[in-house]
């Protein structure tokens, strides 16, 4: 399996599954659980006779955004400057930025001394507490774009301060333009280079920025390269009006950028993946932060695909299959519930006008991942058996690098739904399309699409209030 990492938040996230891979290494052979080879590329040192692992991953972001961390800060490289200058007396360093500092998280690991506490103020980065060392391969760097501190999911141009990169079409030229040839010929094939047999890859990215655009051009040549490999993408949605009643009441032209990134950033994610998981980034939480919640889900779905139980590992394609019945029209995951809470953003959109209630609903499919020692059955008279379908594994090891507040709950179900509530999101942003994008050239693409997913999406007959007339 190969993750593929695309902005900052989506990095943190990936670091924090990462992590949890290395808390799986420092288990007895008795308490194994897991294959470890199926996320890390174990290489082994004949003369030491010691094995050491790799992430295979792929990580995109702008420049600086990797922190402290240099691409070759730990290989037998001299192309490491930074703290090294002593080594370079004959040539010419010329620095494009001040130096980062190590975070004392990873001094700490370098010296073997006691870990200090993470807090919000010292994981700015997330590179800041990596446990495992990547590959030289895995990282992929944004020229032109700088990690911009102050706001960082949105990469600054040339670090003037002048131009985000918050277009999906910025974030699509990018790839297509600059990076597409390179990295499938240079560090992706590096990657797939050492994988025996590829199952298949997760994609993670942001959905309201040029992320966006970057992630959809890199993922529509992906599925060229590997078309029968499967693609589990995790979009990351902040809140915009459709979650909140009185905002989307007076919904106005200023949120036409965010709301154009994230909607064609889902049509096109969703066209070429296998399943895509909407995750909510909530409001107010740190991207550390917001990792350690949603990293709950993550690695549910991924410990089901790699557990060391054979009667009970599961592949992507079954789960594909799980929760959509064989319908790619419905790859999208409506909900994704932990007890009470949710961490699905198609959830929180407001009903549109003509749905149902949130009782009323028609529920396609209800897949439960079970990570709880002891498993508790269902009434097998239960009219909704037929339609769900239960997998299991073992319970959640978080790594101690996500905040208490989010990794106390170990044993637990995870259900993901498919519904009709998916229909709320794709009827809003069609009469969103309809009202404001009057000079798109794709306006009328974008409609017939939203229209066809709004449709797969619906059961029964419904009193069509929305007219969807372009003079509304």
């Amino acid at each position: 399996m190969l993750t593929i990492s695309v902005s900052q938040r989506s990095n943190h996230l990936t670091t924090q599954f990462f992590n949890i891979q290395e808390g799986y290494l420092n288990l007895s052979k008795e308490e194994q659980v897991n294959d470890s080879k199926i996320y890390l590329n174990p290489v082994v040192d004949r003369f030491s006779k010691t094995v050491s692992y790799t992430p295979r991953a792929l990580l995109w972001d702008a420049r600086t955004g990797n922190g402290s961390l240099g691409t070759y800060q730990y290989a037998e490289t001299k192309d490491y400057h930074f703290g090294n200058e002593d080594e370079f007396k004959d040539q010419t360093v010329v620095k494009t930025h001040p130096t980062i500092p190590k975070s004392e998280y990873q001094i700490a690991l370098d010296t073997a001394i006691p870990l200090p506490t993470l807090t919000k103020e010292n994981t700015k980065y997330w590179s800041d507490y990596s446990k495992l060392i990547y590959g030289a391969s895995s990282f992929n760097t944004l020229k032109d774009w700088y990690h911009d501190v102050a706001n960082p999911n949105q990469p600054d141009f040339q670090n003037l301060g002048e131009r985000k990169f918050n277009k999906y079409s910025i974030g699509y030229d990018e790839f297509t333009e600059n990076y597409m040839q390179e990295f499938f010929d240079g560090n992706l094939h590096t990657e797939l280079e050492k994988c025996d047999t590829l199952q298949g890859l997760n994609l993670i990215t942001d959905v309201e920025s040029g992320w966006g655009g970057f992630s959809s051009a890199l993922l529509l040549e992906l599925k060229n390269e590997l078309p029968k490999k499967t693609v589990f993408s995790w979009g990351f949605n902040e809140d915009d009006p459709f979650t909140d009643v009185l905002s989307v009441k007076r919904l106005t032209k200023k949120w036409l950028p965010i709301i154009s990134n994230k909607l064609r950033t889902t049509m096109s994610i969703m066209q070429d993946s296998d399943l895509y998981f909407p995750l909510y980034a909530p409001t107010g939480l740190t991207n550390w932060e917001t990792a350690g919640k949603t990293c709950k889900i993550l690695d549910s779905v991924n410990a089901t695909i790699s557990q060391n139980n054979p009667e009970q590992r599961k592949t992507m394609d079954y789960i594909t299959t799980a929760v959509t019945l064989g319908d790619s029209s419905r790859n999208m995951v409506t909900e994704m519930t932990i007890g009470n809470n949710d961490y699905s953003f198609c959830s929180r959109i407001v009903p549109f006008k003509n749905s149902r209630t949130n009782n009323d609903y028609q529920v396609f499919s209800n897949s439960v991942i079970n990570r709880e020692d002891q498993m508790p059955r269902e009434d097998p008279k239960s009219a909704t058996r037929s339609k769900r379908s239960e997998m299991f594994t073992h319970r959640y090891f978080p790594s101690d690098t996500i905040p208490t507040e989010f990794s106390e709950d170990c044993e637990f179900s995870l259900k993901l739904t498919s519904s009709e509530k998916s229909r709320d999101i794709f009827k809003h942003w069609n009469e969103f399309v309809t009202r404001h994008f009057k000079n798109d050239n794709d306006r009328e693409e974008l409609k017939n699409q939203l229209s066809d997913y709004a449709s797969a999406y619906e059961s029964g007959w419904y009193d069509d209030e929305d007219s969807g007339d372009d003079d509304m």
